[in-house]
């Protein structure tokens, strides 16, 4: 609180600031006073909570109440210190603080912003938008990323949240830019602002108005902010208007941009990248990269600037808060990315030719027409060429290239007339030079450095890039000639400057080129010019210490030259080095010859340093370089000095050679130091060991000599092993920075060698001091180290983040190192928030949610050493919260007795355990029997170990335990058989992948001796030897406790996240296979595991360890090959040999390790394939081709052959009958093997133009079944993977075809769609099952619940495994589920019968019980976020929806099945339908509840607005359940036969499920039938009161035009009392009837010829236009559609009915009754050819401003017409936002456009872009 009142005590002092300051100024003291503020806030707020900071107000405010309050006041000192709180402290401060702050900055942004325009003061404005500049990059909507902006991740409410306050923003700005415009600082900010919010996405819809775009800042010369903005805006699709508009308003903009070449004068860095692309965003809608970042100018300059020099480190303010020392450093290699084209918007042809026309013609009269080329400057002339360069880039870049080559040959010509200028100029200095012999006569740079960074623009140019590898090329080998001219020009110039220095002493200086300090090449050893010493004294640094601070400072007093002449060369040799990004070959050579010629030393090493930069195998060796080090050395006056610029040079080769070597080998992965190479690196190693014993002055010199060594450990550890003890030597420096930088790179060493355990003793040693640590090596206790005394905090800190780093890095030492650091954070609690924040960073490098969840995989260790190495409990108690932030003391120590309680009871601590008896409050002997399950567990496997304190565990079972737990052997032994399988399964917990864990984990065959031993005693083990099973007499490893195991299993895998610790969890499955032997082969458990196996196989660090445990498997199922057995592994056969192919084909020429893996991949390959049971290979037919690889060559001969007697057509059949039964990856695996089938094609090839037995040609003929079977497939694809398998059936449609186009399809019951589902059950089967027309679930449906629920045991997720498992266990617990599991097979029984024991009617009340106790959880249904699909995927609709809908149901069935409805879609889906008929047929149902339902199914549901279409049809599929059994009890079911003819009348629609009547039919006697209500009660026969009208609507809209006719009769039989059609429509309004309307589109759909003559009954013309447009008279269609556009009127009618009502909603309704015949009319044209008047006609339509705006059909037509007719460079723009996200745009609408985009694609030979489209419309077919 203290800090938190002199920040506000200090901003209120302050508020009476001047304001008479210039926007941007500000004092000196003012910046420090808000840097303060800053940092005492973000302290202030650093351990806040999430919360919500409103309600009532505490006494003292909280610190981010006060600075929200104060932000909102707009004051300068406010929005200052936020600037900096944000800009210094962004990745550490809290999300929710961020958006808290935000939310209030953007309530009341527009006040503040009209408080600046009323008082005309900026300042705090303007520090305003630059604090939201730096949260629009943090408040971002990408998805999360591994890293330290993961944290900022925004959810879906967040992200609403946030997006709305950047449109206040937006808009706010918008309006208050002409205001501002004239104060270049705040516009610039407000630009630079908006261009951010675009190019993060962060508002929907983004629209600037005209007045804007009139403004002076972008018609007159526009700044560079301008220019990005214009940029990014005009490339993104925005909202444009329309046409015309849009086209003047580009041609206005591209004017002024071009104005700014008229002046070559106002060109500059920013601009000459900004400005093309400003240029061809305006004419082609296209920019030169995807705006991504904040800042496109930042991002610009980034890309062309070289690396920030290292040696700034030494200016920096070092930051030593907790929140940087607790950082672990991660290396992240740098990808080099490429820019590409980035196509946010494709103009149209005529608006695209017209503006590059315009651009052409102005770059011709302006730019390459310039005549006095020889008065410009060379800054100028460098600067143009950079223009041009670009522009020739961006040609290229958007395809203008190919049709307009002229206008980049004209480019690249006056280029050449630059370069050759340039040189010119350069060469009349070198003659001026000669002549004079002083330096300022010959200077060719200006004052400004201007001119060397317009050089560095020009040579880092991407066009460059570009032709790398396209030498041929004619331009460019005309500017690469010119361009090595002015290189050599430079070169001549610099011997000349060489020559003048030696002869003549100049004493006018020259100017320094570039006044930044941070380039790198201009003062790349700032320590030489340095006489100056600053001594940081707030560092750890003695008093006589030689660490010091050198800061660079003039003067002309080095020795041996002038200042002067040092700077010109320094420049030269700049100059001369950005020739490396064009020629780097030749750069190379003449940097080398130049430094053989120099004489000054200084000069030679800034030449040396950029040789090393700039070195590549092909222009140099390292031994020439290192020979050049040596003799500078040599030669140097003062050795010290000089080793400092040689050590800074020695830099920057190892990291240029750890660029083209990473890990220190080859493109190939072998290691590149061999022969001259190694040589030349021990070399440079013995040089390096030479500067190190020289000394080195200063700490940053010494960091660099850390980094050279980290360096030499990557590329050649074993060059590098020499000089580990200088490195490890140096953790105990004098400066806490040097200390620290060694610290975060200390893992280097263990990712490099092995042996950690010495390492870590190594390093401990070299730290200087004692710390407690229990290792195999070593063993400190804590008294020895209290007995030490205390150290130097800041060399604890130094130990604490080398601690860190080492866990991170080596997962062998991990759990030993961390708890040294509890160790050192519970005996000095003054570290204990720098632990806690080390360890909050570990976990989440290691991808742990949090430190708790890390600890749970550590607890073991760490409280298993805490005793041995006797530290104090009573201090494990006050760093609980390292462990668990929120438990109580009593809870904290119950959580650690399962592992502290065994440890202590080994080693005998009585009084410890007698200390956890009282923390706790229950005696000893009761915690000990609470825990025997653990005491034991651990006590038993330490007995079957060989370590060296066994006899301690069998002392312990034997009589300690009996003692302190106050039992006798016979209750021990009643205990270990009470708790046997538990013992199993903590046993099991305890084993380790490690040989030799640490204590308390053991080695898998420790753990498997112990199992055998406690299942089957020790006499047992004597009579059967290891080789054989287990015994297992008490039944331990009966299936069901196997299945318990594995879930146990899979839950601990799931836990442990990262694969250091899911390996040790792993093992457990290997030692359980082991241990079960031959029961693993038992379906439930051999699928089950092999599913665990196939999941993780492909990690590599895990595949191995799969690998063993899928062999003894296989050993076992070949062992005893029974079909069922096999069969299991047939199932997984698809999805393991694809994980195993993957495996090898990833290894494939990768390091040694992984080609061994390879190797054991294969073999298991072979033996699930050549070598695997003929059983198997009905499964191997099924495969999808091997690759061509010599390693596969075995394998793929013997599937070949396998596959000559296997039909395609038999293989798609088998799949299509059991993908309802397999796991989405299992089903995506089999469809793609079986679209890579190369005689799939001949198949299911159609037969063309064939004639059927009328003589009629059909286009479209294949096998009945093969349709059928893919057609069925359909229905799969509405899921999470519908753009998966969406694609590949598309593909199997359009092999097959539509069919005949001329047949009605109209799939009758079980005819079709469910051809391949479930088979039909046996009522005569023992059981009898049978079904009532009131059961709400049926046999048939509940079958397939089961089906689906076994599909489910293999999920992926354990989550629901364990949910299925608890499901099934209910369902087959009753008498129906039971007798269901009757009717499977042997195989489908055996995989689900572990689940129950029979029935059980107690196992199904208690799981009632439970989800009667958890009904709160699901939303009311008067909650109009649970029918709304706003912002929802299907899968959150209809869990969420049926979840609570089963609240209100009474079918036992349904209630167990709760659960699983939350979290599977397809289940759900599947029971809905069952959910609303057990409502409405409940004796309890209320006439509110179906009031409720019916509203909000209305209003929701099938509303127009709900673009939902599955919703739809899901809600349509129960509306027919509901009439089923409405009609069925009304006409009876008195037989078999007449109950299926009822059926079969009664369902029309083709997407219905269906069920027999047979199964429908009840005995009304039955039992079931308590608790329902008849239907016939219902007042309609869909039970919901719902308007038929508005579902025949949906139903159209769904394509179910069937059900749409079923719909309008039952509204024809309610209003007109009977099937009638009403009375006939005379009226003048050309409307149809809402029902005559729907039938209309209904029967029109259905290839129906004549019932369409029977409903309409008038002579309207919108009727003869349905008429004519079903017989497909186009003509007559045109011609009525024309007559009916001209007959609408302008201005509504003056008819009395429609005078009451407002005149604009009249316009609007004729408007879109007008748009609806200008549609038609473009649909006529179409089907009658007539393109050319359809252009016309859509173009004239688009230049009016109406309905089309916003009409997606109309943009379909556009599309349609176009690639019909082969308009390739038709294109519209976006009229709306494509980001809309509160609407869910239905995909089908774009199709047209994505085939258009498709085949512009093909016709472009753009093969990327071609397949790109065609994909996208695959997956919006869907």
């Amino acid at each position: 609180m203290f800090i938190r009142s002199i920040a506000v005590q200090l901003l209120m002092n302050r508020s009476d600031a001047s304001r008479d300051d210039k926007a941007g100024t500000l004092v000196n003291s003012h910046r420090s006073l808000m840097e303060l503020a800053a940092a005492v806030f973000y302290q202030a707020c650093l351990n806040t909570r999430e919360q919500s900071f409103e309600g009532k107000t505490l006494k003292r405010e909280h610190a981010a109440t006060r600075l929200k309050d104060g932000l909102v006041q707009g004051k300068i000192l406010w929005n200052g210190s936020f600037y900096f709180l944000v800009h210094n402290f962004h990745l550490r401060i809290k999300k929710h603080l961020l958006i808290y702050w935000f939310e209030g900055i953007s309530k009341n942004f527009e006040r503040v912003l009209n408080d600046s325009n009323s008082t005309q003061s900026y300042d705090g404005m303007l520090w305003l938008l630059q604090s939201l500049q730096e949260l629009s990059s943090l408040l971002s909507f990408c998805a999360p990323c591994k890293g330290t902006f993961q944290q900022f991740y925004l959810t879906s409410e967040e992200i609403l949240l946030v997006r709305s306050g950047w449109h206040v923003i937006w808009s706010c700005l918008l309006h208050g830019l002409p205001i501002f415009s004239n104060l270049t600082p705040v516009a610039d900010a407000a630009l630079k602002l908006l261009s951010s919010i675009i190019s993060n996405d962060l508002i929907n819809l983004f629209n600037v108005p005209q007045d804007v775009w009139d403004l002076r800042i972008f018609r007159h010369m526009p700044s560079s902010f301008a220019l990005q903005f214009v940029s990014i805006y005009f490339s993104s699709k925005c909202a444009q208007g329309n046409l015309p508009e849009v086209l003047q308003l580009r041609k206005n903009l591209l004017r002024a941009v071009l104005g700014l070449l008229k002046d070559p004068g106002a060109l500059s860095e920013p601009v000459v990248w900004l400005l093309p692309a400003s240029i061809f965003s305006l004419c082609t809608g296209c920019a030169p990269f995807k705006p991504s970042s904040p800042s496109c100018v930042e991002d610009m300059m980034e890309w062309m600037k070289k690396e920030e020099n290292d040696q700034s480190i030494a200016h920096q303010l070092y930051d030593c808060s907790v929140e940087i020392l607790a950082e672990i450093a991660t290396e992240s290699s740098v990808e080099v990315s490429h820019t590409a084209i980035h196509h946010g918007l494709r103009l149209p042809q005529q608006m695209r030719h017209s503006l590059t026309q315009e651009m052409e013609e102005y770059f011709l009269a302006n730019v390459i027409l310039y005549e006095e080329v020889e008065k410009f400057n060379l800054s100028d002339l460098f600067f143009l060429c950079g223009l041009l360069s670009n522009c020739i880039y961006y040609v290229f870049l958007t395809r203008l290239g190919e049709s307009n080559s002229s206008l980049a040959n004209k480019m690249v010509g006056h280029i050449l007339k630059l370069l050759e200028q340039i040189v010119l100029v350069v060469e009349n200095n070198c003659v001026e030079l000669q002549q004079h012999r002083c330096l300022d006569t010959g200077s060719v740079f200006d004052v400004e450095g201007r001119t060397l960074t317009s050089l560095r623009c020009f040579l880092c140019c991407p066009l460059f890039r570009v032709w790398v590898n396209d030498a041929d090329n004619n331009l460019h080998t005309s500017i690469m000639h010119v361009t090595e001219r002015l290189l050599f020009a430079l070169t001549k110039l610099f011997s000349e400057s060489s020559q003048c220095t030696s002869k003549v002493e100049c004493e006018a200086p020259v100017p320094c080129l570039i006044s930044s300090p941070s380039n790198l090449v201009e003062n790349p050893n700032p320590v030489y010019d340095a006489k100056v010493r600053h001594v940081d004294m707030e560092l750890d640094v003695d008093d006589d210490s030689e660490d010091m601070d050198f800061f660079t400072v003039s003067g002309n007093n080095v020795p041996g030259t002038s200042f002067s002449s040092v700077e010109w060369k320094r420049e030269l040799v700049s100059a001369i080095s950005f020739f490396f990004s064009v020629s780097p070959d030749a750069t190379w050579k003449v940097l080398f010859n130049l430094i053989g010629q120099e004489d000054d030393l200084k000069v030679c090493e800034v030449i040396l340093f950029s040789l090393c930069e700039g070195y590549s195998c092909s222009a140099g060796t390292v031994s020439d370089l290192v020979c050049l080090m040596n003799h500078m050395l040599e030669v140097s006056v003062s050795p010290r000095l000089c080793s400092v610029g040689i050590l800074t040079a020695v830099h920057s080769l190892l990291e240029r050679l750890l660029l083209l070597f990473p890990r220190g080998k080859d493109e190939t992965g072998k290691k590149f130091a061999t022969g001259v190479l190694e040589q030349s690196l021990e070399t440079l190693g013995d040089l390096l060991n030479k500067i190190a014993e020289i000394g080195l002055p200063d700490w940053s010199a010494r960091i660099k000599l850390l980094e050279c060594i980290c360096c030499f450990v990557s590329l050649d550890p074993h060059i590098a092993q020499g000089m580990i003890e200088r490195l490890l030597g140096m953790l105990q420096d004098t400066d806490f920075r040097v200390r620290f930088f060694l610290a975060k790179r200390i893992g280097i060493l263990f990712q490099t060698w092995d042996g950690h355990d010495q390492l870590l003793q190594d390093i401990s040693y070299n730290f200087g001091i004692q710390l407690v640590m229990a290792s195999n090596e070593k063993l400190v206790k804590a008294g020895e180290v209290l007995d030490a005394g205390s150290n130097p905090r800041p060399f604890m800190e130094t130990v604490l983040v080398s601690l860190a780093h080492i866990a991170f890095c080596s997962e062998k030492v991990e759990s030993e190192v961390v708890f040294m650091m509890c160790v050192i954070s519970a005996m000095d609690f003054r570290e204990r928030e720098l632990v806690k924040a080390l360890l909050d960073d570990l976990s989440r490098k290691l991808l742990y949610a949090n430190r708790t969840k890390y600890f749970e995989e550590l607890m073991g260790s760490i409280l298993a050493r805490w005793v041995v190495c006797e530290v104090s409990l009573d201090a494990l108690v006050e760093i609980q919260d390292h462990f668990n932030v929120t438990s109580e003391t009593s809870c904290f120590m119950r959580s650690c007795c399962p592992w502290l309680l065994p440890t202590l009871i080994l080693h005998k601590q009585t009084v410890n355990l007698n200390w956890v008896s009282m923390v706790i409050g229950q005696p000893i002997s009761v915690l000990v029997k609470d825990y025997f399950v653990e005491i034991f567990s651990i006590c038993m496997a330490l007995l079957c170990s060989m370590k060296g304190d066994r006899e301690n565990g069998a002392m312990v079972l034997r009589s300690y335990i009996l003692q302190i737990a106050g039992i006798s052997e016979n209750q021990r032994d009643d205990l270990i058989k009470r708790h046997m399988v538990s013992i199993v399964s903590f046993l099991l917990s305890l084993s380790s992948s490690a040989l030799d864990p640490a204590f308390p984990l053991f080695s898998k065959d420790v753990i498997v001796l112990s199992v055998r031993k406690v299942v089957d005693g020790f006499l047992e083990m004597d009579d059967h030897p290891m080789s054989f099973d287990i015994v297992d007499k008490i039944n331990v490893f009966r299936p069901d406790r196997v299945f318990m195991f594995l879930v146990e299993i899979h839950n601990q895998i799931t836990g442990a996240v990262h694969v250091r610790h899911k390996c040790h969890r792993l093992s457990a499955i290997e030692v359980l296979v082991n241990v079960i032997g031959q029961r693993s082969t038992v379906p439930s458990t051999s699928s089950y595991i092999l599913n665990l196996i196939g999941q993780f196989i492909a990690d590599g660090a895990l595949q191995d360890q799969c690998c063993v445990i899928l062999t003894t498997l296989l050993e076992v199922f070949y062992k005893n090959p029974v079909k069922d057995i096999l069969g299991v592994l047939g199932e997984q056969l698809q999805f393991l040999i694809s994980k195993l192919v993957a495996c090898c084909i990833s290894s494939n020429n990768l390091s040694e390790t992984s080609s061994i893996r390879s190797m054991k991949v294969l073999i298991l390959l072979h033996q699930l394939t050549v070598d695997a049971d003929p059983f198997l290979y009905g499964y191997i037919k099924e495969l999808e081709p091997f690759p061509e690889l010599d390693c596969f060559e075995r394998i793929r001969t013997f599937h070949l052959e396998l596959c000559k007697l296997y039909s395609p057509k038999e293989h798609l059949l088998k799949l299509v009958k059991r993908a309802g039964e397999l796991p989405r990856r299992l089903l995506l695996l089999s469809l793609q093997s079986l679209h890579k089938n190369p005689l799939l094609l001949e198949i299911i090839r159609p037969v063309r133009y064939s004639e059927n037995i009328n003589g009629k040609a059909d286009c479209w003929q294949s096998d009945p079944d093969i349709v059928y079977a893919i057609w069925a497939l359909v229905g799969m694809c509405d899921s999470d993977d519908t753009e998966v398998i969406g694609a590949l059936v598309a593909d199997f449609i359009s092999m097959v075809g539509i069919g005949d186009p001329h047949r009605v399809v109209f799939h009758l019951p079980r005819h079709t769609n469910e051809r391949f589902l479930c088979p039909q059950l046996d009522n005569n089967s023992e059981r009898g099952i049978c079904t009532f027309i009131d059961a709400c679930v049926s046999d048939e449906t509940l079958i397939k619940l089961i089906k689906l629920l076994k599909k489910y045991l293999l999920d992926a997720s354990v989550k629901t495994v364990e949910i299925t498992s608890q499901t099934l266990r209910g369902i087959l617990s009753t008498d129906r589920g039971h007798g269901a599991m009757l009717s499977f097979d042997s195989y489908e029984r055996s995989l689900i019968a572990v689940h129950t024991k029979g029935v059980n009617l107690e196992v199904v009340e208690k799981l009632l019980m439970e989800f009667q106790i958890r009904s709160s959880e699901a939303g009311s249904l008067d909650d109009s976020s649970l029918w709304s699909t706003h912002g929802k995927t299907y899968e959150m609709w209809i869990c969420s929806l049926v979840y609570s809908l089963l609240n209100h149901g009474t079918d036992i069935i349904l209630r167990l099945c709760q659960d699983i409805v939350l979290l599977k879609a397809e289940v759900a889906e599947l029971l809905f339908p069952n959910v609303l008929v057990d409502i409405a047929m409940g004796k309890d149902s209320k006439v509110d509840i179906c009031q409720k339902i019916s509203e909000k199914v209305m209003e929701y549901v099938l509303f127009d607005s709900n673009d939902m279409i599955k919703s739809v049809k899901t809600m349509l599929n129960a509306l027919n359940e509901l009439r089923l059994f409405h009609v069925l009890e009304r006409v009876g079911a008195s037989s078999v036969q007449s109950s299926q003819e009822i059926s079969k009348k009664a369902r029309t629609s083709s997407y219905s499920r269906m069920r027999s009547t047979s199964e429908r039919y009840k005995d009304q006697s039955s039992p079931t039938n308590v608790g329902h209500m008849s239907c016939i009660l219902w007042t309609k026969v869909y039970w919901l009161c719902i308007d038929y009208l508005v579902v025949a609507k949906a139903a159209i809209r769904c394509g179910l035009y069937f059900t749409a006719v079923l719909f309008v009769e039952h509204w024809c039989e309610e209003h007109f009392n009977g099937l009638t059609l009403g009375e006939s429509d005379f009226s003048l309004h050309e409307v149809l009837p809402a029902h005559i309307e729907l039938l209309v589109a209904a029967i029109t759909r259905i290839n129906e010829p004549d019932s369409i003559y029977g409903i309409i009954q008038s002579h309207k013309l919108t009727s003869q236009i349905k008429m004519y447009e079903h017989e497909g008279d186009w003509g007559k269609v045109l011609e009525y559609y024309d007559l009916l556009i001209r007959m609408m009127p302008d201005k509504p009618s003056g008819n009395c009915s429609e005078r009451t009502r407002p005149v604009s909603i009249l316009m609007e309704e004729k408007d879109m009754e007008q748009w609806k015949s200008c549609k038609g009319l473009m649909r006529a044209l179409q089907n009658t050819g007539c393109t050319h008047i359809l252009d016309v006609y859509c173009r004239g339509l688009v230049n009016q401003k109406g309905h089309f705006q916003s009409d997606s059909e109309f943009t379909e037509l556009q599309y349609e017409a176009a690639w019909r007719a082969g308009n390739w460079d038709f294109s519209l723009l976006p009229l709306e936002s494509n980001y809309i996200q509160t609407r869910q745009i239905t995909k089908r609408i774009h199709f047209n456009e994505s085939v258009h985009s498709c085949l512009r694609a093909l016709q472009e030979g753009d093969p990327n872009e071609f397949h790109m489209k065609i994909n996208d419309s695959k997956k919006r077919s869907w």
